[in-house]
């Protein structure tokens, strides 16, 4: 479990580039699109990552702080997106330092599904919004909306019983189902609430490239996945290769990968 353990790694930015870079870039522009932030206005991007969203936003107009726990993310940030606009600190987002009412927005994509105390962050992303002002999130559809992880889940839940589990936990999420964020933005009190999928292309060059994902990746599935023996995880990699070549060349994948994104206003 030790390899485990040291592969699952949130704080490499090279690491998380190669794992979320495949869409977040992607998703960026079409959540903009749909929870419309007030152009030129103060926003906070709530658990950053590397930047992503938040260059998006200053590249808007949008004066932007990014917020993150992870100091490593920061630093690739900092580095890799970097803007006159954008302000980027350490700090923990479920006790954040800022003022009431101190920003026209608060924004988060791809960061709430792992974060045990939702419920707390979305209340602290209320509380620091102004009146009138945009509460919003995009999060992985995780029952049916990520076939690429899914072949690999899938493949090993029929082989080892950690997999099993790790699906059934992963299915039964109910608050990444569709309309479960936006029961939560109703009941901390947001008003007019909405949410809609928005679906986005994660694309693959080989077989290679799409297993490195889970093999040097963080996350759940590359921790099991490691914890494995040689041949327990070799026999997961021949089913899960025959699946992404359905019988064809090794080459370019794409597949769909499905957000939910929720926007709700603080109450006047």
């Amino acid at each position: 479990m030790d390899t485990a353990q040291l592969r699952y790694n949130w704080a490499d930015p090279d690491v998380y580039e190669a794992f979320m870079g495949r869409w977040s870039e992607h998703l960026a522009s079409p959540f903009l699109n749909r929870v419309n932030v007030v152009p030129g206005g103060n926003v906070l991007d709530v658990a950053c990552g590397t930047g992503v969203l938040a260059k998006a936003l200053a590249e808007t107009g949008a004066h932007v702080i990014g917020i993150d726990a992870s100091e490593g993310y920061l630093e690739g940030a900092r580095l890799r997106r970097s803007h006159p606009n954008i302000a980027y600190e350490h700090g923990d987002i479920r006790h954040m330092r800022f003022d009431n009412n101190a920003f026209d927005a608060a924004v988060s994509t791809l960061a709430l599904d792992v974060i045990p105390e939702i419920e707390e962050v979305v209340s602290e992303m209320k509380r620091v919004t102004r009146p009138g002002g945009v509460v919003a999130s995009a999060v992985t559809q995780f029952f049916g909306g990520m076939p690429a992880w899914d072949l690999v889940i899938h493949t090993g839940a029929v082989l080892e019983t950690d997999f099993a589990k790790l699906r059934s936990m992963r299915a039964g999420r109910q608050l990444f189902w569709p309309n479960g964020q936006a029961a939560l933005w109703r009941k901390i009190g947001l008003a007019d609430v909405t949410e809609v999928p928005v679906v986005v292309d994660c694309e693959y060059a080989s077989f290679a490239d799409y297993w490195a994902t889970f093999t040097d990746g963080p996350g759940s599935v590359t921790a099991i996945l490691m914890s494995l023996s040689d041949d327990a995880r070799g026999s997961i990699e021949q089913h899960v290769r025959a699946g992404y070549l359905v019988g064809l060349p090794d080459g370019p994948r794409s597949f769909p990968m499905m957000f939910r994104v929720v926007r709700g206003l603080v109450p006047a």
